[in-house]
């Protein structure tokens, strides 16, 4: 039976949860673990680590005389079901074929500076209409906006241009990230019918017209004051599954989460230095 198939009680508060399958990594499983757990997912998503870093490819090409890219495609029929995390040590063949395959690449640009892992090539991504989305890793920090500003100005820097991550088609910046992200992301949770239609989730978010960063502003400019220039969070309401979960910035249950944050980094501290 598939991933999918299986409920946990944790989720059954989420009518609308799909369970995938997430082998870490090449490095953190064996091949023949890789294919049992795969195997699990049957239609539901598939979430792995890959080439991250590039002691990585090293360690695979020692192995096997295969980049990690190239091993898994060769080993697997990778297609839009997988998210490939990170691939941020990936040749041009490969991502080529990643492309190809219809699979997503999951890119945390906080993380990846964070840890000072590299930069993955995403216009040449792009040019080859390669599907990405974008999330957080290591919990850093938790900011969508920041997310994708990261990314954009990370391959400004990388390659000396601007607008890098523009479909060149009129678009702004802003709106160009948001909606590779927003259809990336929507396939690699197995959520194709994502977006504002009829029988999808009712998943919103709501910014606030009175930021600084979004005064005056229409249309896809908001998009570019939220993503490059709103120093403060511009999120104003968060509506999941039709349900209000942030009000006015603040999560509805946000007190108890604090609270609940704080005693759980005391226990920590605690266990640490005792």
């Amino acid at each position: 039976s598939s991933a999918s198939s299986h409920r946990s009680p944790a989720l059954s508060r989420l009518d609308d949860a799909v369970v995938g399958v997430a082998p870490h990594s090449l490095r953190a499983c064996t091949p023949a673990e890789l294919t049992a757990v795969i195997r699990l997912a049957g239609d539901a998503p598939v979430h792995i680590h890959l080439a991250e870093q590039a002691k990585e490819v090293e360690d695979c090409l020692n192995w096997c005389g295969h980049r990690p890219a190239t091993w898994l495609l060769d080993a697997f029929d990778v297609d839009d079901q997988w998210c490939l995390v990170h691939a941020t040590h990936v040749e041009y063949r490969e991502l080529e074929r990643i492309a190809g395959s219809g699979a997503t690449v999951g890119l945390c640009p906080i993380t990846e500076a964070n840890l000072g892992d590299g930069i993955f090539p995403a216009a040449q991504f792009l040019a080859l209409s390669g599907s990405y989305g974008i999330g957080s890793d290591s919990n850093v920090l938790i900011d969508a906006a920041e997310e994708l500003r990261v990314l954009e100005y990370t391959q400004r820097l990388a390659l000396g241009a601007r607008n890098v991550m523009a479909h060149h088609d009129g678009r702004s910046t802003g709106r160009s990230l948001f909606e590779s992200a927003f259809h990336g992301g929507s396939r690699a949770l197995g959520t194709p019918n994502a977006g504002i239609r009829a029988q999808a989730a009712a998943d919103l978010i709501a910014l606030d017209p009175n930021h600084d960063a979004l005064a005056d502003r229409l249309g896809d400019a908001v998009l570019d004051g939220w993503i490059f220039a709103a120093r403060l969070p511009a999120v104003d309401c968060v509506w999941r599954y039709g349900r209000k979960v942030v009000s006015g910035g603040r999560h509805v249950l946000r007190e108890r989460i604090a609270s609940r944050y704080r005693a759980s980094i005391k226990r920590i501290a605690g266990s640490l230095n005792p």
